[in-house]
């Protein structure tokens, strides 16, 4: 027989101006095995009972009966005593300014109505992620301040220290990264995210960590540049399905609809590597349904793997969904063409990008071989650096 495990949470707060939502909050947390959730529904209600009582984990909506989430979450974040409690924060909407606000509030996660049993799940590790450093960092600042009152100077400087002394370096320091988040303290969480990702240098929380803190301060580009790294590490340890719902969140938040996975497969398709840009198309289409040049770049990778069949599957799909589409007209006239001409060799697709050279599927094993061999071998090469 198994121990039980020891809860995320013990005295979690519920604010929300609906019953039904409390009540779904409330089995979800039963489920996890976290009881005794008090519930209110007005922010200068669940105001007055933190500060009375206490709370160590909020689910807050984004309707209460006298404020918005967000206002609730900034009244929060002002106040010292209380700005640390990890905050997930949950809406039926999702409209870009409303993830936009919440990452900018540093909230522990964000997540769309409704949802599943497993989202609540990882949304309730990730407000641990806080809730651990956090406790961790006070303690060890309190134990820090007290031995400098009483003069012992050196045992206070090894109490600062506590905090880095744990097994794992890159999930410590990816939650010191979080904390900072929760706080607005963008500089360093950016600080602390870099610091893990020195430690595991596939590690995808600290990239969509970094996201978070560069999409916080406005800069789209930045942001951008550390989502394709998000997605291509993500690739790599094939952790799609555990991460999805987190590239979900903040893909929201780009009002221009840009999808990592897309971007990265369409590199991949220019370096002539079919094989392995299909796989990040297949998790671009889960992010963006939707999205027709998903399936014309999907189309053109099939093509040029010799799978004609496949090919015409997903330009038909494009072109369903944008019938305006030039290019993806053109690359279904030259499937037809093909088609009459028998297995002819295909030659350049609209778009540029040329057939390939050298067997297709042996390239796409190749490159993957390639990047798992080169996780194994790069720790190893820093290590006799060092």
């Amino acid at each position: 027989m198994t121990a039980p495990t020891t809860p995320l949470f013990r005295s979690p707060l519920i604010v929300s101006a609906s019953e039904g939502h409390a009540k779904i909050d409330r089995d979800f947390l039963k489920r996890a095995r976290i009881f005794g959730a008090r519930h209110v529904t007005s922010g200068a209600e669940a105001l007055a009972h933190l500060r009375r009582g206490g709370a160590d984990l909020i689910l807050c909506d984004a309707t209460l009966a006298d404020m918005d989430g967000q206002a609730f979450v900034a009244a929060l974040r002002a106040d010292p005593a209380l700005a640390g409690i990890p905050v997930i924060l949950a809406t039926v909407g999702g409209r870009r300014a409303e993830v936009l606000a919440a990452v900018k509030l540093g909230v522990a996660g964000y997540c769309l109505r409704p949802y599943s049993e497993d989202t609540f799940r990882r949304h309730l590790s990730m407000a641990a992620h806080v809730a651990r450093f956090a406790a961790a960092e006070k303690a060890a600042l309190a134990r820090a301040r007290a031995g400098e009152a009483a003069g012992d100077l050196d045992g206070a400087a090894r109490d600062f220290a506590a905090v880095a002394e744990t097994p794992d370096a890159a999930p410590r320091l990816f939650e010191e990264g979080m904390a900072a988040l929760a706080v607005r303290d963008f500089e360093r969480a950016i600080v602390a995210f870099h610091k893990a990702l020195g430690a595991n240098e596939l590690f995808v929380e600290a990239y969509l960590g970094l996201a978070r803190a560069w999409l916080a301060k406005g800069s789209t580009r930045q942001y951008r540049q550390y989502m394709k790294q998000a997605a291509s590490a993500c690739a790599r340890a094939r952790r799609f399905t555990e991460l999805r719902d987190q590239f979900l969140a903040l893909l929201a938040a780009d009002e221009a609809g840009f999808n990592p996975f897309l971007a990265l497969g369409n590199e991949l398709l220019r370096d002539r590597h079919y094989a392995a840009s299909i796989s990040l198309f297949r998790h671009a289409q889960e992010l963006a349904p939707q999205n027709a040049d998903i399936y014309l770049s999907l189309s053109k990778a099939y093509h040029f793997l010799r799978r004609p069949d496949l090919a015409r599957r997903a330009v038909d799909k494009s072109l369903a969904l944008n019938d305006r589409s030039d290019e993806a007209r053109a690359l279904r006239q030259r499937l037809a063409d093909r088609d009459r001409e028998g297995l002819a060799a295909p030659g350049a697709l609209p778009g540029g990008t040329d057939a390939p050279r050298y067997p297709l599927l042996l390239r796409g094993v190749l490159y993957l071989a390639g990047l798992a061999t080169d996780a194994l071998v790069r720790p190893r090469r820093q290590a006799k650096a060092a």
